[in-house]
């Protein structure tokens, strides 16, 4: 491979070679029945055809979102890539300037497949790409990287940019790149893939890579589909994937067993998270200021205020939802905005009392990322949720309701500690550490964001159903040992 000569005899460019014979057939009018492409996409055999009338004055205003998608499936391999590609353009060039809208089209629905496969085996190659030092007066590194498809030519750029100030020569089976620190040659691909030289610094690199291997994440099945074996051969790293596969399940067990303590000793568990006193603990002040007053996590930064809870004492029912809303942020109340009001209708309509209803949320300040002039929710991450816990556990403890209500997933992964589906929980007996029954619902902005109307029935209909049957849990939850309201 360091003899490679990538001056001499490039093959052309995939998309040049298309565009240059594409363009000569559209003006001659050749139909695509009528026009066969080699192999290689070089002149197409074709008859005599008759340019139709339609042919002598066609339109040629190109979509740029098709011209890009043609760039990228010319580098295909697909032998047949050509022959889709010059339907759809003979098709924009004709006038159909909204093909690509026709996602049902077998036509655009290839040429889109062509053109995400390409892009894919761009960013591998971004990725998996692993220089060697040749060994020699003057540091010079070489690469091999089997790639499926023609892509050199577009990826290259990155690593003129990435590796400016060395002289790299990259290989594939396609073509050859070599960067000399002042300009970028293609040229031919080896007759062969060439052997991987010897490099004495690579060591560095396996160590590194035995350093961040994490063991507890070890999913084989998608490590080869993100990183396919067919490229293992140009990963010095690749040997040692079976040995670090083998041993990972002993250093999982490790990492569980020991966690570091700040003193760097070892101790056998992580501290157990502060019990929730049901005073909130000696502060003699509101539980709304105690809450507007929390910094446990960051959400106050951009929150207006922190939004407590609401609702009588010792209610035996209490809903939970994720967190306040953009009006809920402005008024400090829960469920005061649209979902409220959907929540508040799904409660009527479930024969449940709202007075004796007990609302809060898993966070009590208001996520959200700006939208233009428009604040939009943004589901809060597992760290705030945590932080949030010693509010919730303290609204349970003191409120000591009969049945928890837990309004979306963030909600029930809140109150079970651990992540289930809604749709997994919902019929399921979950009892909260508390003692508390927990029955399962979709939080209301679901059926007001869900895309059709039959959905937002489906969905409301199901948060109506589940909201009776918890009132029935907490009318009949007397042998429960919680206090009656």
């Amino acid at each position: 491979m360091s003899g490679v000569d990538a001056a001499c005899a490039a093959p052309p460019d995939p998309y040049d070679a298309f565009r240059t014979t594409a363009r000569r057939l559209l003006v001659a009018g050749v139909a695509p029945d009528d026009a066969a492409f080699d192999a290689g996409g070089q002149p197409p055999l074709f008859g005599t055809v008759a340019p139709s009338d339609a042919a002598r004055t066609p339109t040629r205003a190109i979509p740029r979102a098709l011209q890009d998608l043609l760039a990228d499936a010319a580098c295909h391999a697909d032998p047949q890539r050509h022959g889709v590609m010059y339907r759809v353009l003979w098709r924009a060039w004709h006038g159909e300037r909204d093909v690509l809208d026709a996602l049902t089209d077998d036509d655009v629905r290839r040429l889109r497949g062509y053109a995400r496969e390409v892009r894919h085996e761009i960013h591998r190659m971004h990725a998996f790409v692993r220089f060697r030092l040749l060994p020699g007066a003057t540091p010079r590194y070489v690469a091999w990287m089997p790639t499926a498809h023609d892509v050199l030519r577009r990826a290259a750029p990155f690593f003129v940019d990435r590796f400016a100030t060395m002289h790299w020569t990259i290989a594939t089976p396609h073509l050859t790149a070599q960067w000399d620190g002042r300009a970028l040659a293609f040229g031919p691909a080896p007759d062969h893939a060439p052997p991987p030289p010897d490099d004495d610094t690579e060591s560095l690199w396996l160590a590194y890579y035995d350093s961040i291997f994490n063991p507890a994440r070890v999913n084989e099945r998608l490590m080869k589909r993100e990183m396919p074996v067919r490229y293992w051969g140009a990963l010095p790293e690749a040997r040692r994937i079976p040995v670090l596969i083998a041993a990972a399940r002993e250093r999982t067990a490790t990492m569980i067993g020991h966690t570091s303590a700040p003193d760097g000793g070892l101790r056998a568990a992580p501290p157990k998270r502060e019990a929730p006193p049901t005073d909130f603990g000696p502060d003699d002040r509101p539980l709304k200021a105690r809450v507007d007053a929390c910094r446990r996590c960051d959400l106050y930064k951009n929150a207006t205020q922190g939004v407590a809870g609401r609702g009588p004492a010792r209610a035996k029912l209490m809903l939970v939802g994720e967190q306040p809303g953009d009006e809920e942020d402005l008024a400090g109340e829960p469920f005061v905005g649209p979902a409220g009001r959907l929540l508040a209708k799904a409660l009527d309509e479930a024969g449940v009392d709202p007075a004796r209803v007990y609302v809060t949320n898993a966070v009590k300040h208001f996520k959200w990322e700006p939208r233009g002039k428009r604040r939009i929710h943004k589901t809060p991450a597992q760290r705030e949720v945590e932080a949030c816990h010693v509010w919730l556990d303290g609204e349970i403890a003191r409120e000591r309701p009969r049945v928890l209500v837990a309004l979306g997933a963030t909600a029930l992964g809140a109150l079970l500690e651990r992540k289930m589906s809604i749709r997994d929980a919902r019929g399921t007996a979950l009892v909260h550490t508390s003692g508390a029954t927990i029955v399962a619902t979709y939080h209301p902005s679901a059926a007001l964001r869900a895309p059709t109307p039959e959905l937002r029935e489906q969905t409301y209909s199901a948060l109506v159903e589940d909201l009776r049957r918890a009132q029935a849990e907490a009318g009949s939850a007397s042998g429960s040992g919680h206090a009656a309201p």
